[in-house]
Parts: structure tokens; sequence; C-alpha cells
């Protein structure tokens, strides 16, 4: 083992190593980082004498898998970000994308592989590693050899959580090697743009035995809790079983989001999906029946309506219900993270939103807040309406 990968381990930089070594030369660079002394001829390793001690922390086996370069790279700065709070293993499987390392240039079935480190620095002076990085790194076939080296590469004795969010590598991997050593599944809504991609999250959740956190679920949160208040005491619930419309603007890409939005709705006032219409504008209306009304009540309208304005990363607008007697209720998005509601008994008001960044929902995912009972019914509940409006457009 070099001096010179024992310091760019240390500093964090990534090193290559072949694939049936990975285990043998962390061992080895954890080995030699921990009494590495500076060099005399250097005399900024030596000023750093104090602090080249290395301490190891995990408390997650992390597998994410990318596509491409670009992937890659916001994978890797998502773990920088998360290091500090979940000290992991994390194993990135990154498939090349297709126009990446043609045959020549050390392509085939066989994984490429990079070690390194996450070192935080604390203000005692001491360094501690909170996550090492894996990347294999390989074409198409290379898929294959995944499943395998990720179970040789856990850390016995820690959970396994999987972050399914760049989903362009096959379903097969996760369902049939990921998930039957994994904990803890993490998807993210928000990167779907159709109802197609929708269905395809309820399939892996079909064969999901595992805990299941969302992303996007989580970034609807807000939205949630600030629509849900609207009709607390003294308001009630009446409007909402009075309900005749309601409105969901949504950022054009965000259009799984209105559909969980409305999903969770439907859920929890025991409304029936009954059909589907699009407009040329690009609106799209559901129609749901009451089912404690019965068949003679008139039907409630839900219209998706693709909106320009604030959405922070929830991508969703506004959300307003108009009662039978024409009384609105409203959750508007505003700048600089805050939201105006609006209720008929008193004046609008400004109030703060949580808007958490990726990284911390990804913690989040991590802990208790990640999970959600609700959230498996109203992804396929949400599944369903898309469906009805591509049924819709289709017709």
């Amino acid at each position: 083992m070099t001096a010179s990968n024992t310091e760019r381990f240390s500093r964090g930089e990534s090193i290559n190593v072949e694939v049936g070594r990975i285990e043998r030369e962390l061992a080895a660079l954890w080995q030699e980082a921990s009494r590495a002394e500076p060099a005399a001829s250097d005399p900024e390793a030596h000023a750093l004498r104090e602090h080249s001690a290395l301490a190891r922390a995990a408390l997650w086996n992390i597998v994410i898998p990318a596509h491409g370069a670009e992937s890659l790279r916001w994978t890797r700065e998502l773990v920088d970000e998360m290091a500090p709070s979940v000290p992991a293993r994390v194993i990135v499987l990154c498939r090349d994308a297709d126009d990446e390392n043609p045959e020549g240039d050390g392509g085939g079935d066989t994984p490429r592989a990079t070690i390194g480190s996450n070192v935080v620095s604390r203000p005692s002076g001491a360094r501690t590693v909170f996550a090492e990085e894996i990347i294999l790194t390989g074409r198409r076939a290379a898929e294959d050899h995944f499943g395998a080296l990720v179970r040789a590469l856990q850390i016995p004795g820690l959970p396994t959580a999987v972050f399914w969010i760049d989903s362009t590598l096959g379903e097969t991997l996760l369902s049939g090697e990921l998930l039957p050593v994994s904990e803890r599944l993490i998807l993210d809504t928000g990167r779907c743009r159709s109802g197609a991609d929708l269905r395809s999250l309820e399939r892996i959740l079909d064969h999901c035995g595992t805990e299941v956190s969302d992303l996007g679920w989580a970034r609807l949160d807000s939205f949630r809790l600030l629509f849900a208040g609207l009709f607390d005491p003294p308001v009630g619930g009446g409007p909402l079983q009075a309900a005749a419309r309601v409105t969901i603007r949504h950022r054009p890409h965000s259009l799984a989001s209105a559909l969980l939005l409305a999903a969770w709705l439907a859920g929890q006032l025991g409304w029936q999906a009954l059909d589907a219409t699009t407009r040329p504008q690009g609106q799209r209306l559901l129609r749901f029946r009451r089912a404690e009304a019965g068949d003679a009540a008139p039907p409630v309208t839900v219209e998706l309506s693709p909106s320009e304005g604030e959405c922070g990363t929830s991508g969703i607008v506004a959300i307003e219900l108009l009662s039978a007697a024409g009384q609105r209720y409203a959750v508007t998005r505003t700048a600089d993270n805050h939201a105006r509601l609006e209720i008929p008994i008193a004046p609008p008001r400004s109030v703060k939103l949580d808007s958490r960044t990726t990284s911390e929902l990804c913690v989040a995912a991590l802990g208790p807040r990640g999970r959600d009972p609700l959230l498996r019914r109203c992804l396929t509940q949400a599944a369903r309406l898309g469906e009805l409006l591509e049924t819709a457009g289709a017709a």
C-alpha cells in the first residue's frame, strides 16, 4: 500500500482498485490512515500532524444506483451532503451511459471499482470518516455482477437501505438482488413524469416486503398539513363533506405529485374515482363519488392544472377547495418558502413552509419520519388515477 494512496484516502479522494480486492484495500488503507504520520519534508502535512488520525463510523449500508456521469456526479454530491448526519458505507452502482466508456477503454462484463472516504472534521481537530464510498461502474452487461458485489460488500450487522432514485437500471436488479438484502427502500416520486412511471413504482411495491419511504411524498408534507389545518375548529370538516371542486395547481413536470395529493385527499375522505377527462390546455379533470353520500349526490371534481408560480421543491403551486355553498379554502405557495392561507371566516395569513433539501429528506427517510403507513395506499391510488387520465387522453 503506497503512502500516496493513504494520503488520498485521508483527503477523501477516489482510488482505483481491482473489484476482488476492495475489502482488502479498504482494510489496509484504514490500518495505514489510523497511524499515518506526515513526512517531515512536507510542511503543510506536518502542520496537520494532530489531525492526521481518522476514526471510523457507520450506521447503515446505503446502495444507490446511478446511470451515466451526470447522475454519478449528482449522487456523489448527495452522499457528501448526507455524510455528517448519516455515517454509512455507501455503494454506488453506476451503469455507463450508452456513449460512455467505449469497449477499448476497459469496457466489458466486469465492473470497475473505486474506493474513497468522506471525512468530517470536528472542532476538537479529530476527523471521522462518515462515509466509505465504493463506486462500481460498468456497461449494461456488468449489472449482472452488481447484486453479488453488494451482498459481499455490506458491513455485517448493519441495516441496508436502497435509494432507488435514478431508476433507469433494470427493475430485476432491484427486485431480484437488492430488495432481499435490504431493510429500507427509498423512492422519489418527484422524479416521475407520467402515470407509467408511477405504475412502475407501484409494481416495485407489490414485490417489496421492506419499509418504504418516498422523497416526493415527504416534499408534500407541508402542503398536506397546512391544507388539513384549514379545517381545524372552528371551521370543522363540514366544507370537506360538502366539497364541489378541488383544484391542484402544479408545475408541468410535477403531475405525479399532483396525483399523489389527489389520491391522499380522496383516500382520507372516502371518495371513489368515477372517470377522467383531459382538456387541450393541459388541465386534467377527475370526478369522484362520495361513498357515504350515495349515488344521488353530485360528484366532486378534482382539477389538476399545470401552472407557473412558486413551487419550492414539491412542484405544487396551490391547492384550493370550493364548497357547494361557494366558500373557498386555499393554500398557495408564495416567495421565500412561505404560503398564503385563505378561509372564509378570517383574513388571509402567511405562514412559513418547511422546504427541505434532497439530502435532508434522505436523512429523514432513514429515520422514524420515513415510515408513513399512508404512502403505499396513496401511491397505488395515484397510479390508478394516472391510468384513468391516460385512458381519457387516448379516447
